[in-house]
């Protein structure tokens, strides 16, 4: 299989002495079983989770430490799980795929990695830098200071020791001082968990919570977020740059140059604080985008150098 070849050895770096597994849920058996076949490599099947960053069984969760690289293929993220950091923790390189397709694997073919790196490079700095960042989503705005919170770029390639990524790739995200967030946005693509929207959800954030929540989808988001303590947490802010992703599955779409997407829940595996059984990503189509006052998105457009 010539995609799992590609991510193996162009993504991952995986060497011939290095063992890899390919964990996965019922829905993604299939696709799993020929990734396994192509790389001769040991597969496991695990219950399909029921929200972003559910932890995987305990035996589940130990096997991955005893491997070089882990690939993930499943339904819903293990990328926000302690099973996922702690493997990482240990030098293992784990790429999570969540909501795969056959054409998201085309995206994943597509991607400039030069480019996308290069834009992260630049993105990376720029919020390593930064005190504060400011996101305008149809006449609405929110706030947040990033002040001594260090970014993660995605690029897509996850080489060294311990590296953590998700495919298709291209974002930089950061997460926000937790109290620090203030004011209102929108979500108008969708949110993980909930898919993709035929109406837009409103958001009012008070030191770092969701205090109200209007529009679309609002009676089934607040199902999700009232049965995970600390769900309504402000945990991540990110910004899409990858010229070749598109709308195929929700975790595709918070790649597209661009776009932006603001998380609520748990973020203690990316830099933040905060726990919570639950990371869900609010994806947003044309934001305006701040860096201590300089634009670095305006109106969905990437602006960056």
């Amino acid at each position: 299989m010539e995609e799992a070849q590609f991510i193996a050895h162009n993504c991952l770096g995986v060497k011939d002495d290095e063992d890899v597994l390919i964990v996965c849920d019922h829905a993604h058996v299939n696709m799993a079983d020929a990734f396994a076949e192509s790389l001769s490599c040991t597969m496991v099947c695990i219950p399909q989770l029921t929200c972003n960053g559910e932890e995987p069984p305990p035996q589940v969760a130990h096997l991955f430490q005893g491997y070089d690289a882990v690939i993930a293929l499943t339904t819903l993220s293990l990328g926000p799980s302690d099973a996922r950091k702690k493997a990482c923790d240990k030098g293992v390189r784990f790429v999570s795929m969540a909501g795969i397709t056959e054409e998201s694997l085309r995206t994943i073919m597509n991607t400039d990695y030069a480019l996308v790196e290069k834009r992260a490079s630049i993105l990376n700095d720029m919020f390593e830098a930064a005190g504060s960042i400011e996101v305008h989503t149809r006449g609405h705005t929110v706030k947040m200071s990033v002040k001594k919170r260090h970014p993660m770029p995605l690029t897509g390639v996850f080489t060294e020791k311990g590296a953590f990524g998700t495919l298709p790739e291209g974002e930089v995200l950061i997460s926000p001082v937790e109290e620090s967030v203030y004011g209102s946005f929108v979500v108008d693509i969708g949110m993980v968990g909930l898919g993709f929207f035929d109406q837009p959800l409103n958001f009012t954030v008070e030191k770092g919570q969701v205090v109200s929540i209007e529009g679309g989808l609002k009676n089934e988001l607040e199902a999700m977020l009232q049965a995970h303590e600390g769900s309504r947490q402000i945990a991540e802010f990110a910004v899409g740059i990858n010229p070749a992703a598109t709308y195929n599955t929700i975790f595709e779409a918070k790649k597209i140059e661009g776009t932006c997407h603001i998380s609520l829940g748990d973020n203690h595996t990316i830099g933040g604080v905060h726990r919570s059984g639950i990371h869900m990503d609010g994806v947003i189509q044309t934001p305006t985008v701040l860096v201590d006052g300089t634009p670095v998105v305006k109106e969905g457009t990437l602006v960056i150098p």
